[in-house]
């Protein structure tokens, strides 16, 4: 009997764990965003123990209302940013990165298969959500 029990809570103690994994799973993996058929921004998404990515080449430009427009150059081959303590939370994944001196904080939410919004939250002008595909 004590056998059993200990087998039970072994079981019990791993799936927290392993929900973790499976919620973090359904973000690894690269994402991008396209405007106009290019590329203006990707985020590298890493299961694990701790849980890591980063943003690449994004070169988001957006009018008054918060629209994504047209930029005038592209970010291609620029620095990746590491994400700074990347959370799953439900459908959400939230990250921070440093840019400069600040700290943005993004989420990015599953939106359909292979589908996310990503949202920034504290951005000096209001953005709305840009959409990513998981590619």
């Amino acid at each position: 009997m004590q056998k059993v029990v200990l087998g039970l809570l072994a079981l019990f103690a791993s799936l927290p764990l392993s929900a973790q994994d499976a919620a973090a799973g359904r973000f690894a993996g690269t994402w991008e965003a396209k405007f106009k058929d290019k590329v203006i921004c990707t985020i590298r998404v890493k299961a694990g123990d701790p849980m890591s990515g980063e943003t690449a080449n994004c070169n988001i430009q957006v009018d008054g209302n918060g629209d994504l427009e047209e930029s005038e150059g592209s970010a291609a081959g620029g620095e990746a940013v590491e994400m700074i303590e990347p959370t799953v939370n439900g459908d959400s994944l939230s990250f921070s990165e440093k840019d400069g001196d600040d700290i943005l904080k993004f989420t990015l939410k599953l939106t359909g298969d292979g589908q996310a919004e990503l949202s920034i939250l504290n951005a000096p002008i209001a953005i709305k959500p840009i959409r990513f595909a998981k590619k």
